[in-house]
């Protein structure tokens, strides 16, 4: 029986009797802190977000500026208040007179590299210059009474600005409220950093993938090329079979840079483009042999689609093949299915049948062997039924989340 850990039942009567402006600054922290857990996420609608969690704490107006990448310019502002109207006109005026870089708070904030909080209600921001006309009679307007602006930074760089500003209230910020926007400010920073890292990875797969998609198809049009002066039928046969191959390897690739994506490829798609490709590839007439897809996964890592995609090719040019001899008619199933535990693909055809003379488990020919070889990549087995035709079950672990 459960008893549970005393020093968690403390931390919880500790967590009751804390203020409830702590609490709620803990949880604003923590949802900011949640919706970047998509790194690779728009950065506007995430800034909005925050902009919104913190306005909302003390009916602050809130505004967040992301710099560009080179500095010179405010690349994303996002702004907030809980009122309405308040947030409306304040959104007309960015229109009318967009922040810059160059001028008012953010040059000054730039400038020193330290945080910024001033008294509206005096003369020193119109001193340093720091608002425009159109600002000043906002804050007039709305009885700001403070404003604090605080740097994001990366790596000693300030890479955007945090400004808070105090709306219809005399009350200055305190020093813990500056101490938590600093938190929030340096969250920010790490999180953005981290996010840029991971769109420059992004960036080099991407490339590498587009380098790779061509040499597989220098690479196949090299062994089509060749394929042509072979007089050899069974030779000619080899230099086929290789070239479906490469350019099984090839589409997933192509799957890749299309859909824009660097680890996940669109299975459904693939292995209809696959299994297309192989019917063109042997001449084949599709209104004798039929093709049935049921392809149940929205997606799957590079390496799993590749090996199945191979395993695919070799079973489904076996039944293009053979299967359908003197233009017998028939049909060719390929099913791939999910379970909670493994995953279950289904390669059959009611042709004339697998010689029962053939272990399929053996080295029979190459092509049974990559099969075998290829499934126990998958970590898989493999089980085939000779009735109407012919069917190979393969199953194999589902270890994805």
């Amino acid at each position: 029986m459960f008893k549970g850990d005393s020093s968690i039942s403390n931390n919880l009567q500790k967590d009751n009797k804390l203020p409830v402006i702590e609490k709620r600054r803990f949880e604003v922290f923590t949802s900011i802190a949640g919706s970047f857990i998509d790194i690779s996420a728009d950065y506007k609608e995430m800034l909005e977000f925050s902009a919104s969690k913190l306005a909302a704490l003390n009916n602050d107006l809130a505004v967040i500026c992301l710099f560009s990448g080179d500095g010179k310019k405010i690349d994303i502002t996002a702004s907030f208040h809980p009122d309405e109207i308040v947030r409306n006109e304040f959104h007309d005026l960015l229109k009318s007179n967009p922040l810059s870089i160059k001028e008012g708070i953010i040059k000054q904030v730039l400038k020193t590299g330290l945080p910024l909080i001033v008294p509206i209600n005096g003369n020193e921001l119109n001193s340093f210059g720091l608002l425009s006309k159109g600002y000043n009679t906002f804050f007039e307007k709305y009885s700001c009474s403070a404003l604090l602006s605080l740097p994001i930074y990366i790596n000693n760089k300030i890479i955007g600005i945090i400004n808070l500003t105090r709306i219809n209230s005399a009350i200055s910020f305190s020093t813990d409220e500056h101490a938590f926007l600093q938190n929030v400010a340096d969250m920010l920073g790490s999180i953005i950093r981290n996010s840029r890292l991971y769109k420059e990875r992004e960036l080099a797969l991407r490339e590498m993938h587009h380098r790779i998609k061509n040499n597989l198809q220098v690479i196949s049009s090299l062994l089509s090329i060749q394929s042509d002066y072979i007089k050899d039928e069974e030779s000619h046969k080899l230099f086929i079979n290789s070239n479906n191959r490469i350019r099984t390897m090839s589409l997933v690739y192509d799957n890749l840079v299309i859909n824009n994506n660097i680890s996940e490829v669109d299975i459904n798609k693939y292995l209809k483009d696959l299994v297309i490709y192989l019917f063109r590839t042997y001449n084949t007439n599709t209104n004798h042999v039929k093709l049935n897809i049921n392809i149940g996964i929205p997606s799957l890592p590079v390496d799993t689609s590749i090996t199945c995609g191979l395993i695919i090719n070799d079973l489904i040019s076996n039944s293009l093949k053979y299967a359908f001899p003197d233009g017998r008619s028939g049909n060719i199933t390929l099913r791939l299915v999910r379970f909670p535990k493994q995953f279950k693909l289904i390669i059959s055809d009611d042709g004339v049948g697998f010689p029962s003379q053939i272990d399929v488990t053996g080295n029979y020919t190459f092509g049974l062997l990559l099969v075998n070889t290829l499934v126990d990549q998958l970590n898989g087995t493999m089980e085939l039924i000779r009735k109407r035709g012919v069917k190979f079950i393969i199953k194999f672990p589902n270890t994805f989340v």
